[in-house]
């Protein structure tokens, strides 16, 4: 099997430099990974660079994994760089960048250590990558990793490898599911390579070297999510966000999270989870009456995808709320696994029926009773504004 091993075997890939260059981004843990977020449109894996704007509403939160391993959960209001709050001394410790945030008033949390998060996940194995000649994409290897390249469905021409106006010819023996990478097509950081069935490009493949020294598990994670390697990280990076990070929701209106409206007015209520889950919610008003605003007959039920956000009424819950004569609240409980079999009937019902009052009152102990899940909650409050008192006209 071909090994990357050095700058002048076989598949090469030269493995000094891309520690060398690497190394020095863990050090100043200038870019970071997206682990977990409740922010609309943050999506998890999605890289955060020194120079990039992260904008934080009150309550939502982004939990941030960096080269050194490190995780830090920030809760906003934020609004700024991660650069601004970089240690003076450059070093990617999480407990002085955690120090530094709230030094400029920002609820910051350090989440585990590197040495736990190490244990957590190793990263995903490196020793072989399958490169699929049909589809552009970019892997990455190490010093010692075997590339193969699959058989392509269908064969029909004659496949080659393309780089800077060569080509390599490729052909698959009868019956073998993947051939070695050509050991005369040396592989180094950053290397690209079009894929050509008959002299046409199908596919570009890019090469990018992770250091085989970086000091655990999460660290190398987040190696390779910020290098592009999508289709390798993605899954160890949900693994990681739901060992460490946890579930979380956030709720806010189309006027904040200290939202007032006059009584009869339509109110806009957005929910995001950080990770996949199951969603409830109900509207409580100050007299203690309470409805269900969703699941409450929502298209595919109470299942809600992690970072993407659920609009109230929206394509899912066409009824939305309104205002009341009162202040309200709306509360939300988001379970780890589907516990709508376990809940009373009314919790599911049409969003204009009450709820029956001893229900009403029992909600928190209600969800709290169900066992064998997670359940992670949040709240706002809804104030109502009177009409200022309208005077007579003087004749």
């Amino acid at each position: 099997m071909p090994r990357i091993s050095n700058c002048l075997g076989r598949a090469v890939l030269c493995a000094g430099l891309v520690v060398a260059a690497l190394g020095s981004r863990v050090a100043r843990a200038e870019d970071a990974v997206l682990l977990a977020s409740t922010v609309p449109g943050y999506v998890p894996g999605m890289v955060v660079s020194s120079a990039d704007r992260l904008s934080l509403p009150e309550g939502a939160s982004a939990t941030l994994l960096f080269q050194s391993g490190a995780t830090l959960r920030l809760r906003g209001p934020f609004e700024g760089t991660l650069a601004q709050q970089q240690p003076a001394t450059g070093a990617g410790d999480a407990a002085m960048f955690a120090d530094m945030f709230r030094m400029h008033g920002v609820d910051a949390t350090v989440i585990g250590g590197t040495r736990s998060t190490g244990s957590t996940q190793s990263g995903p194995t490196l020793d072989d990558v399958l490169v699929d000649p049909e589809r552009s994409g970019t892997y990455c290897v190490e010093s010692a990793t075997s590339v193969w390249i699959a058989r392509p469905s269908g064969e029909t021409g004659v496949y080659a490898l393309r780089r800077k106006g060569s080509s390599r010819t490729l052909g698959w023996p009868a019956g073998a599911e993947r051939i070695e990478w050509p050991a005369d097509v040396p592989i180094e950081d950053g290397s690209q390579f079009e894929i050509t069935p008959g002299g046409a490009a199908r596919a570009t493949v890019t090469f990018r070297g992770v250091p085989s020294n970086l000091p655990n598990g999460p660290a190398r994670i987040a190696a390779g999510l910020v290098l592009g390697c999508h289709d390798q990280f993605d899954a160890e990076l949900k693994r990681l966000s739901r060992s460490i990070a946890g579930p979380e929701v956030w709720i806010t209106t189309d006027r904040g999270r200290h939202p007032e409206y006059r009584p009869g007015e339509p109110i806009a209520v957005t929910v995001t989870a950080s990770e996949d889950g199951y969603l409830y919610c109900i509207a409580t008003d100050d007299d203690g009456s309470a409805k269900p605003i969703f699941p409450a007959g929502a298209v595919d039920g109470a299942q809600l995808r992690g970072s993407a956000p659920l609009s109230i009424p929206g394509r899912r819950q066409p009824n939305g709320l309104t205002a009341a004569a009162v202040s309200q609240r709306i509360r939300c409980w988001l379970a780890d696994r589907d516990i709508t079999p376990e809940l009373p009937h009314a919790l599911l019902g049409a969003t204009s029926a009450r709820l029956p009052d001893q229900l009403a009152t029992d909600l928190d102990a209600l969800f709290g009773r169900i066992g064998g899940t997670r359940i992670e909650a949040d709240q706002l409050t809804i104030k109502t504004a009177q009409a200022p008192a309208t005077t007579a006209r003087k004749e």
